[in-house]
C-alpha cells in the first residue's frame, strides 16, 4: 500500500534558505517511507502557494527517492503548454518523480484576475488535459482547440516518465469523476467527503472505467491527526481541527447523511468532534489509525492513501507559535511512518 502526504509550508522570511524547515519535512517524509509529498495551489490567498511547481522542483532536487506532486494544481486557469514545459522540466530534474494532481478550483477571483472564466472551467480542464497528453507523448503537435489553439510545435524538455508524468484528476461531482476516468491516470477522492459519500463516488468512478475499458486507479485523501495518546488527540486536537473544517464541509455537503449532520448542529445539538470526524478523519493513536485504514481498505480496496496532518494547514511564518506546530507535524510524520506504514507493507 502506498502512503502520500501533504507537505506543510513553513518559512523563515529573510533567511538564507527561507524554506529550509519545509525541505527538512520533505526529507523526513522520504526517510519515513512515504511515496509522495504534495503541495496545494491558490492565487491571491494568504497561506497558499501561487506557484507550487517551482516549489516542487526545489523539493525534488533536495530528495532522492520521494515523489513530488500537486494536490491540487488549478489547471483550468493556466495554459497547458506552459504547464507541460514546467512539469517536464521537474520530471528531468527529479529523474521521473513527479505526479500532477489537477482540479478546477472554486474561487472566481482567481479566474477573473488571470483572464479566464470560471463558468468554463470544466471545458477548459478537459481541453488542457488532452493537450498535456498529446504534447508529452507526441512531437510536432498542433491544436485548433476552443481555448488553447497553437501551431505545430514540440515541447521541450521531453518528460522522463513513460508515457508521461501521471495525471491525478480531482473532483467528486459526476462530471469530474467521469473526467478522471477518461483523461486521468488516477482519481483523487477529496478529503472532506464522508466515507459513505466517498464510496458512492468510487462506485461512479469504477463504473465509468468499466465503460471505457480502463483499469481504475484512485487515491483516497483524508485529513489526519496522530499521537501517542488517543485521549489527548480526542480531547485536545480533534475539536479545533473539526471546527476549522465545518464551514468548508457545509459548503460541500452533497448527500442526505451530510445534510442530517448539519441539521443536528444547526438545531443546537452538541455533536462530539469524534462523531463528526469518525468517517472523515484519521485520528488517534497509531493502533486507532491502523484500524481505521484497515476498515477503509477492506471496504474499498484502497491501495493509495494520502494524508494531510492537521487538516491541510496554510503556510506559516516560523514565529514562536509556528515552531511548536512544526514540531508537532514533524512528530506526526515520523510516528505515522514508524508505526502505521509498516503495518501495510
Amino acid at each position: 500500500m502506498k502512503f502520500s502526504v501533504t507537505l506543510p509550508v513553513f518559512a523563515e522570511p529573510g533567511g538564507r534558505d527561507p524554506y529550509r524547515p519545509t525541505f527538512e519535512l520533505a526529507q523526513v517524509a522520504e526517510e519515513s517511507g512515504y511515496d509522495t509529498v504534495t503541495i496545494g495551489h491558490h492565487h491571491f490567498m494568504a497561506g497558499n502557494l501561487s506557484d507550487p511547481l517551482t516549489f516542487m522542483a526545489a523539493v525534488a532536487v533536495r530528495t532522492n527517492t520521494l515523489r513530488v506532486g500537486t494536490g491540487i494544481f488549478l489547471l483550468a486557469m493556466h495554459h497547458p503548454l506552459r504547464v507541460a514545459e514546467q512539469v517536464a522540466l521537474i520530471d528531468q530534474l527529479s529523474n521521473g518523480r513527479i505526479s500532477l494532481g489537477v482540479g478546477t478550483g472554486w474561487w472566481d477571483l482567481e479566474y477573473t484576475a488571470l483572464g479566464s472564466d470560471i463558468r468554463q472551467r470544466g471545458a477548459r480542464i478537459e481541453e488542457a488535459l488532452q493537450v498535456l497528453h498529446r504534447v508529452w507523448t507526441e512531437e510536432s503537435v498542433s491544436s485548433d482547440g476552443r481555448f488553447y489553439p497553437f501551431p505545430t510545435l514540440t515541447v521541450h524538455p521531453r518528460p522522463v516518465q513513460h508515457p508521461h508524468p501521471p495525471l491525478w484528476v480531482a473532483g467528486v461531482a459526476d462530471a469530474a469523476i467521469d473526467r478522471a476516468a477518461r483523461l486521468g491516470d488516477a482519481w483523487l477522492c477529496g478529503p472532506v467527503q464522508s466515507f459513505n459519500k466517498a464510496q458512492a463516488c468510487l462506485a461512479t468512478y469504477r463504473d465509468a472505467c468499466a465503460r471505457l475499458g480502463r483499469s481504475p486507479d484512485w487515491i483516497l485523501r483524508r485529513y489526519a491527526w496522530i499521537g501517542t495518546s488517543r485521549r489527548t488527540v480526542e480531547e485536545e486536537k480533534l475539536p479545533p481541527m473539526v471546527d476549522s473544517q465545518l464551514a468548508h464541509w457545509r459548503e460541500s455537503a452533497e448527500d442526505e447523511e451530510e445534510r442530517r449532520l448539519f441539521a443536528r448542529i444547526d438545531a443546537g445539538e452538541h455533536v462530539p468532534a469524534s462523531e463528526i470526524a469518525r468517517d472523515r478523519f484519521l485520528w488517534g493513536a497509531p493502533e486507532d489509525v491502523i484500524e481505521q485504514i484497515t476498515r477503509y481498505r477492506a471496504a474499498t480496496g484502497c491501495e493509495h492513501l494520502h494524508v494531510a496532518f492537521g487538516g491541510g494547514l496554510p503556510a506559516r511564518t516560523m514565529d514562536t507559535d509556528a515552531r511548536g506546530l512544526y514540531e508537532e507535524l514533524r512528530e506526526m510524520f515520523v510516528l505515522f511512518g514508524r508505526e502505521v506504514i509498516p503495518a501495510f507493507s
